[in-house]
């Protein structure tokens, strides 16, 4: 089934550090933010503030990552304009319009208007990030986001960028039957063949072991951090690297703790908790995962003429 091309392997590359693995940073957010913010009683921030917000979470921690998400809304651009994602990080930018606060709410995901593939790569995007609540138990609700999926899949192809795939399994679920639903999930989506899966902990390194087979051979999948604490994830990492996971992008559990209205105090708590948790993470990664170019195994080498072949 592989379908690594020359031009696919160099996106994969920009994504990942030199050793193959992933260090992912979602800032990415948009509703789930802002209900964070108003759960500490921040004014709700709009515009330049909450780009600014932003760009001080990418300042500081892009420099341990390979990859920062983020959203062309408040983040990407502003990103690039104001020299805040050092060159040796790789930028991913969400395709979808609904966030995380609507997984289980809009169950059918549909992309931002105005917004593609395309023009993120002109941006100068790597990646591009679908988020996709996903029940492989409610077979019209999945064989519309697979719709959804392939239509993705066949315009980051076209357009020259990675797509990463964030299948969530959204609640309620029926005790028992989440992990089955991550690994039934990632077993049907990989066959549409995104480039990298972006999913939740299943819930024990046994499961882990069965998520890993599930991604196949030929897709790559990183850990996503789902909000967990940071000891948890930390664990949660660790499973999903020695069981075959290539790294991992995870968000709110590194800059959570770090929102507060005084810039000052969020810059400290952002150098002081955010950055060291992030390179412990980063460590226990390099030291656990499967490099993505090891997992995929050769990539064929094009004929001589392959140029002239019409495309």
């Amino acid at each position: 089934m592989s379908g690594w091309t020359p031009a696919r392997a160099r996106r994969l590359d920009e994504l990942a550090g030199p050793d193959g693995v992933i260090v992912g940073v979602a800032v990415d957010h948009r509703d789930s933010l802002r209900a964070a913010l108003a759960k500490k009683g921040i004014p709700k921030l709009e515009g330049r503030e909450l780009s600014e917000l932003k760009l001080r979470i990418v300042r500081r921690l892009a420099p341990a990552a390979t990859l920062i998400l983020l959203d062309v809304e408040h983040g990407a651009a502003q990103a690039l304009a104001g020299g805040a994602l050092p060159r040796s990080v790789a930028l991913g930018v969400a395709l979808e319009a609904q966030g995380y606060g609507d997984v289980g709410v809009a169950t059918r995901t549909t992309f931002l208007p105005n917004w593609s593939p395309a023009k993120a790569a002109r941006l100068g995007a790597s990646a591009c990030k679908l988020l996709l609540p996903y029940r492989s138990d409610v077979p019209e609700q999945a064989e519309q986001q697979e719709a959804v999926v392939r239509e993705a899949v066949a315009a980051c192809r076209a357009a020259g960028t990675a797509l990463v795939l964030e299948p969530i399994v959204y609640p309620p679920v029926a005790e028992g039957t989440f992990a089955g639903l991550v690994v039934e999930g990632a077993r049907r989506l990989a066959l549409l063949c995104p480039d990298v899966l972006k999913m939740q902990h299943p819930g024990s390194p046994e499961a882990c072991s069965e998520l890993d087979a599930a991604c196949g051979p030929d897709v790559p999948w990183v850990l996503l951090g789902g909000g967990a604490d940071a000891a948890s994830l930390e664990q949660h990492i660790r499973e999903a690297c020695s069981a075959g996971a290539s790294g991992f992008i995870v968000g709110r559990t590194l800059w959570d703790q770090t929102l507060d209205d005084d810039a000052t105090e969020s810059e400290r708590l952002l150098a002081e908790v955010s950055l060291p948790l992030l390179e412990r993470l980063r460590a226990v990664a390099r030291l656990h995962a499967t490099p993505w170019r090891e997992r995929v195994g050769s990539i064929p080498p094009p004929a001589p003429d392959w140029y002239r072949v019409a495309s």
